[in-house]
């Protein structure tokens, strides 16, 4: 196994907690204690922990209590444990101060073991080696990381970066990577581990910004996402640190269309439900993600047209089983706008004209409200392709059937019937006035009074044949297979041609 199998994974890892879990920091240690070391703090733990609970004293190292609180016994014992893997004691190692130099009295490290951060900070900053360097870096991020509110992050990527460009510092890395003697950790451990550095040390920043978003915290994500923007690391490493940190968002998305996809499978009739579920635990995902994300990250691309495509699919099963298309409709239309491509969102929005279609013919067309019955649907008279030839005129006509509910056919019904029974009065109320003058020798005003009767009586029976209200009437001129036919201007509302016998 060579050291491009062990350290990325590693390194995919770290986390806001870097440095407070680091076990150079936990046990005391200095990053250059020999295993002797490690056996004696491991052996001296064991004797404390049959006496003492709670808290240990690691000895005299005062960064036990640098960035976070001091310690437990079993938090001591695992850094301890960790120690003695070399993969993982060679990451924490680059993750600590290191001395200036080997054998030799350091100011720093002395400075630091008794707590003086500020002037293990001085000395480095005089020394301008490239383990001052490194350690000016550390000390940086570590802060940056430790603080409540806002942090220097141009300040800590930019150390960072000097660390990177320092050949003298990764051939130090090198050659401490070859004193572990493992043979994981072969030729090429230090270079490995430059090249990934940015994308780990953006991944931390990254984390950060999504863990802030999925709690609400929108403005400090996108100062994290701000920071890592202005790093000065490539904008791939960039992409990818935030690529891996809302890698738990997508996998979220996944399951649950797929578990939105089973339901339907096992009962159509919950796909309504289903899907409306789905979108609904699916909008602060997508919200995550447009926000971490670039707009046209294929991440973010892809996540929006699974969900648009997932619900569609519910969507479809349900209303071809119940034949319920306004759920279907409603939650369509909430789909379109997720999806990413074009040929995504033309899926979309051609099963939502089926969808609006489909539901404008079960649903009454009147009362817009209760289920259309097929026997009781309006059918309304058009006419056209008129054409007049040597005297004659000729046409087509074409009767489309309107959705209609029993109990609005039942109201019509009732309309026509009156205005039938209207006519019928007038007509016979009409005719006894007119007998009635013409027997009083009062024969022309008889007459025009029958003569009245029997156009009063045409007029409302002609007014009668149409049982709808003038608002119902103008009504049908919207619905939609009218509508179409009206728009084009070849025809026509009614039977036949004005003024055509």
């Amino acid at each position: 196994m060579t050291d491009s199998d062990v350290l990325g994974p590693l390194l995919d890892e770290l986390g806001p907690g870097l440095y407070r879990e680091n076990a150079f920091r936990v046990t005391g240690l200095a990053v250059n204690a020999s295993a002797r070391d490690i056996r004696w703090h491991a052996e001296r733990l064991r004797v404390t922990s049959r006496f003492e609970t709670g808290r240990v004293e690691t000895g005299t190292a005062a960064e036990t209590t640098l960035f976070g609180p001091a310690p437990d016994a079993a938090e001591s014992r695992e850094a301890a444990q960790r120690l003695r893997d070399p993969t993982r004691r060679l990451l924490d190692e680059f993750f600590w101060f290191w001395p200036l130099q080997e054998g030799r009295p350091d100011g720093a490290v002395t400075a630091l073991r008794r707590g003086d951060v500020a002037e293990a900070e001085r000395v480095w900053k005089d020394a301008g080696t490239p383990v001052a360097r490194h350690n000016l870096a550390v000390l940086a991020h570590a802060r940056a990381l430790d603080a409540s509110g806002d942090a220097p992050w141009r300040e800590v990527f930019e150390a960072w970066r000097h660390v990177v460009d320092d050949h003298a510092f990764w051939s130090l890395l090198e050659d401490r990577a070859r004193a572990l003697a493992d043979p994981r950790l072969g030729p090429g451990t230090a270079g490995r581990l430059r090249e990934d550095l940015p994308e780990a040390l953006l991944g931390i920043n990254a984390r950060l910004a999504v863990t802030a978003l999925r709690d609400g915290r929108r403005a400090e994500a996108e100062a994290h996402i701000g920071h890592m923007d202005r790093s000065g690391f490539d904008r791939l490493d960039v992409a990818e640190a935030l690529r891996r940190a809302v890698e738990p968002d997508t996998a979220r998305l996944r399951s649950a269309g797929e578990h939105a996809e089973r339901t339907i499978e096992a009962d159509p009739s919950r796909g309504a439900e289903a899907a409306e579920r789905f979108l609904d635990g699916a909008a602060p995902l997508l919200d995550v993600l447009a926000i971490a994300l670039p707009g046209d990250h294929p991440v973010l691309r892809g996540a929006g047209d699974d969900v648009a495509v997932r619900a569609l699919r519910c969507l479809v099963v349900y209303a071809n089983q119940t034949d319920d298309w306004g759920p279907a409709v409603r939650l369509i239309e909430r789909a379109v706008p997720l999806a990413s491509t074009r040929a995504v969102r033309e899926r979309l929005e051609q099963n939502l004209a089926t969808a609006r279609t489909n539901l404008a013919y079960s649903t009454c067309w009147f009362c817009k409200d209760r289920p259309a019955d097929g026997e009781s649907a309006f059918e309304q008279k058009l006419y056209g392709n008129v054409q007049h030839s040597m005297g004659r005129v000729t046409w087509q006509v074409l009767t489309v059937r309107v959705p209609r509910c029993d109990p609005c056919g039942s109201s019509h019904r009732t309309r026509r019937l009156k205005a039938v029974g209207a006519a019928a009065g007038t007509t016979a109320a009409g005719a006894l006035i007119g007998i009635g003058l013409i027997g009083l020798q009062m024969v022309l005003l008889g007459w025009l009074v029958l003569v009245g009767a029997l156009i009063a009586a045409g007029v409302t029976l002609t007014r009668g044949t149409t049982p709808l209200s003038s608002r119902e009437t103008g009504d049908l001129g919207e619905f939609t297979p009218i509508r179409d036919r009206l728009k084009s201007g070849v025809w026509f509302l009614g039977a036949q041609p004005p003024g055509v016998n």
